[in-house]
């Protein structure tokens, strides 16, 4: 700093008021004359009592103090300010004709900053002036720090605790106090281990002794979760973090605490829902299971072990599908069903149900296609809610008359391959799926081929059509036509699958797929 440089300068927001203390009028004219003449404002007290009365009142910034005074000397007067001026530190300079160096050690030794002998010249005085400026700058933006600091601790919602190594409360934070239901004032000073139930009550003095001597940081630099005690008794649980200052002259530890009762009832109210939600899954999946064993055995298998067929079902959740491949025998009458239920899982394998049931009892009458188609629509429209249906393709191959049929409603059009498999037939979805309306309302559409060396028929499910790969891309009708082309009959069903697996690239599917090959040889 030069000599240029003015109070206002140094403390632009603050205008530094300084009191003298002096017995004598001339001192104290001079003393102001100087202040003036540095940029201070100053106020005057003319001895030790008056001026620790008037520090009370007007709060200055900074005091010079004369010593040899009447009514209270300049030591008694330093004394008794530095008890009443709290945390807010005032320099004080003495200015006495005292000069030998038992005065100065006693006006130091009572406190007093720095010490100046009359008569006082004022280069000298302005410059002890600017030091002391500088000194209290410091204070004050030391002073302005910790405030901030304070305000930023007190409007944190942990609690912020700091002890010294004995154990002793040396700050709080509002939070802090009432999360153990104490004021800040009732807690500053006392050992923490009064915040603690047993046994942490009674080890905590021994924790910190075991620390002094060993270093051995068990609890520090870690969160733990411990308990704590109200002041209305209550013990509730604590998460606590611990850290450790280090200063010039001593040491203190930091706690960090946070009330986690209701972290903990939520907590256990999750682990009792998780509970209760993994006993209804197990639940859940034995009567799956259960579900899925009976309608197994409803299943024909054994004609579906027919060496002319061929089939896949490929359920999207784990137990059930809503598609449907059976088969049924009657005098040399081959018949052969794909069906897809709405949705998928247990709900549209129920749906199918009374598809299959009604297919194997028709099917041993004989009966025309037509008539088959008929009798599984009726009892779909009968059992199903509304908005519950069943697509399917039906084929009946009567190898007397050397001819095949098919019906197809409410799934992808069937193909009819030949040898080298090439399309040499296809008969579109041209019928409302089974389960809308009654069979009497509706014209059963169904369509004859002749059957012949090599040739296979190919029904599928639109859950093939739109199995999506992992870039949003849907399977579709060519990728399935190119898996079969060029491929032997029973080589196409293993093709399909394969070419499957690779455009999902390990992706769930999110509908059932179904295949069902039959040779029409």
């Amino acid at each position: 700093m030069n000599a240029m440089e003015s109070p206002a300068q140094l403390m632009e927001h603050n205008r530094i008021r300084v009191m003298v203390v002096d017995d004598t009028a001339v001192n104290r004219n001079l003393m102001e004359g100087f202040l003036r003449r540095l940029g201070f404002q100053s106020f005057s007290a003319r001895d030790g009592q008056e001026a620790v009365q008037l520090f009370q009142q007007e709060r200055p910034d900074m005091i010079l103090m004369d010593l040899m005074m009447p009514v209270m000397d300049g030591f008694e007067a330093t004394r008794r300010i530095r008890q009443a001026q709290g945390d807010r530190w005032v320099p004080i300079v003495i200015l006495s004709a005292l000069t030998s160096e038992k005065d100065m050690v006693a006006g130091l030794e009572a406190q007093a900053d720095d010490y100046m002998a009359k008569p006082i010249s004022f280069p000298v005085f302005a410059a002890k002036m600017r030091a002391m400026l500088r000194l209290l700058q410091a204070q004050r933006n030391l002073e302005d720090a910790l405030g901030r600091m304070e305000t930023i601790t007190n409007a944190v919602i942990d609690g912020i605790i700091s002890i010294d190594e004995n154990g002793s409360i040396q700050s709080s934070n509002p939070a802090a106090a009432e999360i153990f239901g104490y004021s800040q004032g009732e807690i500053h000073g006392r050992n923490v281990n009064f915040l603690m139930p047993e046994p942490y009550h009674s080890a905590h003095d021994g924790y910190l002794a075991h620390f002094r001597a060993t270093g051995e940081r068990n609890v520090i630099g870690s969160l733990r979760e411990v308990s704590g005690r109200r002041r209305n008794g209550e013990v509730f649980p604590l998460e606590l973090g611990v850290s450790v200052v280090d200063l010039p002259d001593r040491r203190i530890f930091i706690g960090v605490v946070r009330d986690i009762t209701e972290r903990l009832r939520v907590r256990q109210e999750l682990a009792d829902n998780a509970a209760r939600l993994q006993a209804y899954h197990d639940e859940q999946e034995r009567e799956q299971e259960l579900a899925q064993s009976i309608m197994v055995r409803q299943l024909r298998l054994e004609w579906l072990e027919d060496p002319r067929i061929d089939y896949a079902v490929i359920p999207a959740s784990r137990h059930f599908s809503g598609d449907l491949v059976v088969a049924a025998h009657h005098n040399g009458t081959l018949y052969a069903m794909l069906a897809d239920a709405t949705g998928h899982g247990l709900a549209a394998a129920l749906s199918a149900q009374p598809a299959l049931s009604t297919f194997y009892r028709v099917a041993r009458e004989g009966v025309s296609l037509a008539a088959l188609v008929a009798e599984i629509n009726d009892a779909l429209t009968t059992t199903l809610p509304v908005g519950r249906f069943v697509g399917a393709s039906i084929l009946r191959i009567d190898q007397a008359s050397r001819s095949g049929e098919i019906w197809v409603g409410g799934v992808p059009e069937a193909l009819l391959l030949d040898g080298q498999g090439r399309v040499v037939g296809e008969f579109p979805s041209a019928n409302l799926p089974l389960g809308i309306v009654s069979s009497g309302e509706i014209d059963l559409v169904t369509e004859s081929f002749a059957l012949g060396t090599g040739l296979q028929a190919v029904m599928y499910s639109d859950g093939v059509l739109d199995a999506i790969s992992q870039t949003g891309v849907d399977f579709g009708p060519e990728r399935l036509r190119d898996a079969l082309r060029s491929r032997p009959g029973r080589a196409r069903l293993g093709a399909v699958r394969d070419a499957l697996a690779s455009h999902l690239g390990g992706a769930n599917a999110h509908d059932d797929m179904s295949l069902l090959f039959v040779d029409c040889a």
